[in-house]
Formats: structure tokens, C-alpha cells, sequence
């Protein structure tokens, strides 16, 4: 049974598809880390919501006094100290302190508290974004590497049919043996570029496998059908990509900011009570000097005069923070207009190189084929033979690495419009 599980297990290792991949990221432990980060915050408003209700203390004290308390009266006969208290003095109270106002500050930081949490979540989806776009430049790359290396194959055994051609040629006396030398160095050079090729993959497999948890190759490369409009695209890019939205909800926060700062000029005003009783055992009936009940309710107002200008620097200071967002945002939304225009010409640029390569290749092919038959007939050089054999396994690498760049170019257009709109587009 090992022996059939030896021959079952790499088709499992490697037969993800791109699709398997892209929906792995949710395991990604960079994504599971910011969803914690989300599940702390969410704690984090829970404390801040607590500040609404009641603060409600126990207290228990128990002091036992080295004397007893006493006071000695001036009158005229008698001098003797007089107890005034008992040595063993225990209180216990329930005490309750109500924030009747704080200047909107508790309202004010619980929703800074639930913004924070949705610009967490923001931040996740646009993790996830970072992922999709490493995920699809390694799985071209593997792709890409994966052609060049069959190229360098094929280009392998064709050098090998040369090379026995070559031998017989040279063992008939048309040729000399510098040129067979020439067939069986290019041939090893062949090997050696296979091997960088071979190992070049292996990085980039482990690399994908380190985001997606998923050991996979790549053969192919999904169809992905790209109707491109700028204005749609950017329009989409504004209302669906989280890092916008990022960018928006930090904006929220600095009003909340500002707000916060605001609140410190108003008074704060605090309603508090207790139930309380004191005595000289736990009993709390008295000591018999004072009232065993010493329940009491009050209330305080505070509010500062002068603070050296903390608050108006604090509030300036929050102004200009969130100035400087706007900024940046309305900076951040230009560049990926520009991103996207760029991306578009890109795109067009690879097309065109993707025809070229195509006649390459088939160029490459036919000079192929002349040579080797020249080389046949002693017309032409081992040394040319070579270079061509070497020029087409190269012509069809970058004809197959052009597919994949077209490939990652439409991938990371579909991302430049969000999450959404890539992971619908990629089914």
C-alpha cells in the first residue's frame, strides 16, 4: 500500500489550480494575524462601551490602631484621657460613580473604537489583494520557467541528433573535430541552463508554497478574459478597493480625533453614591461613637481654566492630521488612475510583443532547419548550427514568458478595481 501511496502523493502536491490558490490566502497566517489583530479591537470597543454604564466598588477595610483612640478635656478636676474611638475600625461600602457628561469623550471614543475595527478589516481585505498579486506573478513565473525549460529540452535533443551527426561526419573525414567540440560544449551549456532553470522553479515553488500552504507546479495558465474600460476601471478602483476605503475610514477617525479634543473644553460632571457601613467587627453595627450607616450621594463638576494651551495644541494638531490625509488621499487616487492607464499600455505593449514572438519563432524554426541541413552537407558550421538551435529554444521561452507576463498583467488590472471584481473575473 506505501508503495501505491509513493506514486498517488505527488498528484496531489501538484495538481492546485490558480483558482485553489487564490481562495488558499484566507489560511495565509499574515491574513489570520489581522484577523485577530480585528477580534482584539472588537474586545477593545467592549471596554470602551463599558464607560457608559455605572462604575460599582466594593470596599472592605479593616485598621487595627496600636491605642485607642483618645482626647483629654481641660475641665477643672478632671485630666484623665477620655476614649474616642475603639481600636478596631472596619467600613464596608458599595460605591457607584455615574460619567452623567464628559463632553461627548466616551460617545466620541466609542465610535473611533468601531472605526478602527472597520479600517482593520480594510486592511485585511487589502493583504489579501498584496497576496493575490504575489501569488499570480510566482504562478507565471513557475509557468514561465516550466516553457524555457521544456524549450531548453527540445533544444537539448535536437543538439544530441547534431552531435551524432556531427561524429559521423567527422569519423568520414568532413569535418575536424573542432566542431564536434563545439556541438558537445554548447550541449552541456544546454544542460547547465536547464539546471539553473530547474532550480530557479524550485525557489519560486517554495516561495508560493510559503503564502498559499500549497506545494503545486504549473502547466497551464487560465484564460482570463480582460474588457478593458479606463473609466469603469477607475470608477470601480474608487468605490471597491479596500485600501481606499482604508484611507476614508482613517479620515473618519480623525474627525472623531478632533472631536475628542473638542470634548476636553467642556465640564465633566459625575454622579456618585455609596452604601456604607462602619464598625468595630464585621458585624459593621457601630462602634459607639459614630453612626453605623454613613450611606451618602453627591455629585462633582469639574472643568479646567488654564492648561498651558495643551488642548488648543491638540485640537490644531488633529486638524492638520487629518489635512494631511486629504492630501494623501486625494494624491493616492491620482496615482492609481495613473496605475491603471499604465497598466492598460502595458497590456497593449505585451500583445504586440506576444505577435513578434510568434514570428520569431517560426523564424527561428526555419533558420533551424536550413542550417541543420547545411551543416549536413558541410555548408555550414557547428558553431552556426549551434547558435541556432540555442536562438530557438530561447525564441520560444520568451514567447511562452510573454503569455505569462500577458497573464500577470491581467490579473494585477483585475485587482487594480478590488478584490471583488478579480475574484469574479478569475472563476
Amino acid at each position: 500500500m506505501k508503495k501505491y501511496l509513493l506514486f498517488i502523493l505527488p498528484i496531489f502536491l501538484y495538481s492546485a489550480t490558480f483558482n485553489d490558490l487564490i481562495y488558499s490566502v484566507q489560511n495565509n497566517l499574515l491574513v489570520k494575524s489581522k484577523q485577530e489583530q480585528t477580534k482584539a479591537l472588537k474586545k477593545l470597543l467592549y471596554a470602551k462601551k463599558a464607560k457608559n454604564y455605572p462604575f460599582v466598588d466594593l470596599k472592605l477595610n479593616a485598621i487595627r490602631l496600636h491605642d485607642t483612640p483618645s482626647s483629654i478635656f481641660h475641665i477643672p478636676g478632671f485630666n484623665s484621657p477620655v476614649p474616642v474611638g475603639t481600636k478596631t475600625n472596619i467600613d464596608g461600602a458599595i460605591t457607584i460613580i455615574y460619567p452623567l457628561f464628559t463632553g461627548f469623550a466616551i460617545t466620541k471614543s466609542i465610535e473611533k473604537a468601531k472605526l478602527q475595527i472597520i479600517k482593520n478589516q480594510l486592511e485585511t481585505k487589502e493583504l489579501k489583494r498584496e497576496l493575490y498579486i504575489k501569488i499570480a506573478s510566482l504562478y507565471s513565473g513557475i509557468y514561465s520557467l516550466n516553457q524555457a525549460i521544456k524549450a531548453s529540452k527540445e533544444a537539448k535533443i535536437s543538439i544530441e541528433a547534431s552531435y551524432k551527426k556531427a561524429k559521423g561526419l567527422y569519423e568520414n573525414g568532413f569535418i575536424n573535430i573542432s566542431n564536434l567540440y563545439k556541438i558537445e560544449a554548447q550541449k552541456y551549456e544546454i544542460l547547465s541552463t536547464i539546471q539553473s532553470y530547474i532550480d530557479r522553479k524550485k525557489s519560486l515553488i517554495n516561495n508560493l508554497f510559503y503564502i498559499t500552504g500549497i506545494k503545486t507546479d504549473v502547466k497551464k495558465l487560465p484564460n482570463i478574459y480582460l474588457a478593458y474600460n479606463e473609466n469603469d476601471f477607475f470608477a470601480k478602483a474608487l468605490n471597491q478597493r479596500s485600501d481606499i476605503k482604508a484611507i476614508k475610514t482613517e479620515l473618519k477617525i480623525d474627525k472623531k480625533d478632533i472631536a475628542l479634543a473638542k470634548s476636553k473644553r467642556y465640564p465633566k460632571i459625575l454622579l456618585f453614591g455609596a452604601l456604607k457601613r462602619t464598625g468595630d467587627s464585621f458585624a459593621l453595627d457601630g462602634n459607639g461613637f459614630s453612626n453605623p450607616d454613613q450611606s451618602f450621594i453627591g455629585a462633582s463638576l469639574s472643568y479646567n481654566i488654564f492648561d498651558g494651551g495643551e488642548k488648543n495644541s491638540e485640537k490644531q494638531a488633529a486638524y492638520a492630521k487629518r489635512s494631511a490625509q486629504i492630501l494623501y488621499l486625494n494624491d493616492y487616487e491620482r496615482g492609481i488612475k495613473r496605475d491603471i492607464q499604465n497598466a492598460a499600455s502595458t497590456l497593449q505593449t505585451l500583445k504586440f510583443q506576444l505577435k513578434a514572438s510568434a514570428k520569431q519563432v517560426d523564424a527561428s524554426k526555419s533558420y533551424y532547419k536550413l542550417t541543420n541541413g547545411r551543416f549536413e552537407n558541410s555548408l555550414a558550421s557547428a558553431d552556426i548550427l549551434s547558435r541556432a538551435i540555442a536562438d530557438l529554444a530561447s525564441a520560444k521561452a520568451k514567447h511562452q514568458n510573454i503569455k505569462a507576463k500577458i497573464f500577470l498583467q491581467k490579473c494585477q488590472i483585475f485587482l487594480m478595481a478590488g478584490n471583488r471584481y478579480f475574484l469574479k473575473n478569475i472563476r
